[in-house]
């Protein structure tokens, strides 16, 4: 059977399926999804056909888990991860860990756990599994045999180091020759795995949803139960709130509120927005930055914005003391999939529209990230061009809805590595896309009113 990447999405999952449904007693779509770690409603918009406007790429490590399925029976499957690393251990090394970082941080973040050093018994729901622990014996051994400390043999000190480059503290060939020596797996401040990580991690076997699409599933049920065309309004007017409210206040979501279903902003109170921390304000107040909305920190040559983007991009923190009473600040996971990133997308949006430039913003409940006319825009912030390279080699995803293709690079993050787009083109590998800076997508587009005309 030949790979997604290969054949259209819609077909291989209907041959999928009846293969699998010899395997399994009435095999639905709906046990199908789950059988795969994915959310039922989400699932079908990932078998509707390419040009519909509810279809959405399947994340990558939904699509391996179905290649795992189809493979062998699940007997082998469990066993899948000793064979592979038998076979080639060298070339596991990053995604075991990537998908060891992935499964802690479903079991933080998803099933409220905590992350424990023993062993996992039969009927106990914390600690590590064999699969863990074959993980951090393949990092044991990179270490040993690179002449290393061995970093993998305590859980909580792995997953520390993980927050820090990999360069820094894993300089074997598997991390500097394949660019990653910059990559970060987790988000030091929010505990959670970064694009990256989780990208890598779909090399490896026995991956299922990735951690955004469970954050996000009851979200995406509850627009999915209105109109469609709705449902691309409210997507858009949630996303665009939340990303330019990183701190708000309760009666700003109440403003919200008055534009959405009730379900919606009830939803959104509850599972978007909690309290700040004690630690974040001092005789209650707290610095909130002027240039993205969220709160500053202390860093080490002073107050610097807790947003990466911003911070990178504003160096010198422009801000205002404000009382933090009442104030709410965004969850955890939904500042690292939706304010990191939103933060450079608003940027050019903005001045897209200042310009009279017909922009749109996460048009199609995120079909691509900004969209102008033929124009498909998204725009990404990894740290390592070969990654970023790779995952469009993959699939082009909703870019591939557009005429004009464009990945965009903030122009922050292409001054921090060395020949950015240089590298990025040459993985990615495909002449139908254009890889862009922040500023060179802008300048394109004020001066090509043929992309939007």
């Amino acid at each position: 059977m030949t790979t997604v990447s290969r054949c259209a999405q819609k077909s291989w999952l209907s041959s999928a399926k009846k293969m699998l449904s010899s395997q399994y007693d009435n095999f639905t779509w709906d046990k199908f999804a789950k059988l795969v770690g994915s959310d039922p409603r989400a699932f079908k918009t990932y078998r509707m056909p390419e040009a519909s406007d509810d279809y959405r790429t399947m994340p990558s490590s939904i699509r391996k888990s179905i290649e795992n399925l189809l493979s062998s029976d699940t007997e082998s499957n469990q066993d899948d991860g000793d064979s592979l690393f038998v076979a080639n251990p060298s070339s596991l090394i990053i995604p075991a860990l990537s998908a060891l970082v992935m499964r802690q941080a479903n079991l933080s973040l998803i099933e409220n756990r905590i992350i424990a050093g023993i062993s996992r018994s039969p009927r106990s729901p914390i600690g590590l599994t064999d699969e863990d622990r074959r993980a951090m014996a393949v990092i044991s051994r990179a270490c040993l045999e690179n002449q290393l400390s061995d970093v993998a043999a305590e859980i909580h000190n792995l997953l520390y180091l993980c927050t820090q480059p990999l360069g820094q503290w894993l300089k074997i060939p598997e991390v500097i020759d394949k660019g990653l020596a910059d990559t970060i797996l987790i988000h030091a401040d929010e505990g959670v795995p970064t694009a990256e990580a989780e990208e890598l991690a779909s090399k490896f076997t026995g991956m299922t949803a990735g951690i955004e699409e469970q954050l996000f599933a009851q979200f995406l049920e509850h627009i999915g139960r209105v109109p469609t065309e709705s449902g691309y309004e409210y997507y858009t007017k949630i996303r665009e709130f939340v990303v330019r409210h990183p701190l708000c206040s309760p009666a700003e979501i109440k403003d919200l509120g008055n534009e959405l279903p009730s379900t919606l902003w009830v939803l959104i109170q509850q599972n978007f927005y909690e309290q700040i921390p004690s630690a974040w304000s001092e005789n209650s107040q707290i610095a909130k930055c002027h240039h993205c909305g969220n709160a500053l920190k202390q860093g080490k040559a002073g107050l610097i914005c807790r947003t990466i983007a911003c911070s990178a991009a504003n160096p010198i923190p422009s801000f205002s003391v404000v009382s933090s009473n009442e104030l709410l600040r965004v969850s955890r996971g939904i500042r690292q999939y939706w304010i990191e990133p939103g933060i450079d997308e608003l940027r050019l949006f903005d001045a897209l529209i200042v310009q009279g430039i017909p922009a749109q913003l996460y048009p199609f409940r995120d079909r691509v990230d900004i969209s102008v006319g033929r124009v498909g825009i998204d725009l990404k912030t990894y740290t390592s061009p070969e990654t970023l390279g790779a995952h469009f080699k993959k699939g082009l995803g909703g870019l591939a809805h557009y005429e004009f293709k464009w990945v965009v690079i903030p122009d922050w993050k292409i001054k921090e590595v060395p020949s950015y787009l240089d590298r990025l083109n040459r993985a990615i590998d495909r002449p139908e896309v254009e890889c862009l800076s922040l500023t060179e997508a802008f300048t394109q587009l004020v001066k090509g009113e043929a992309y939007y005309a």
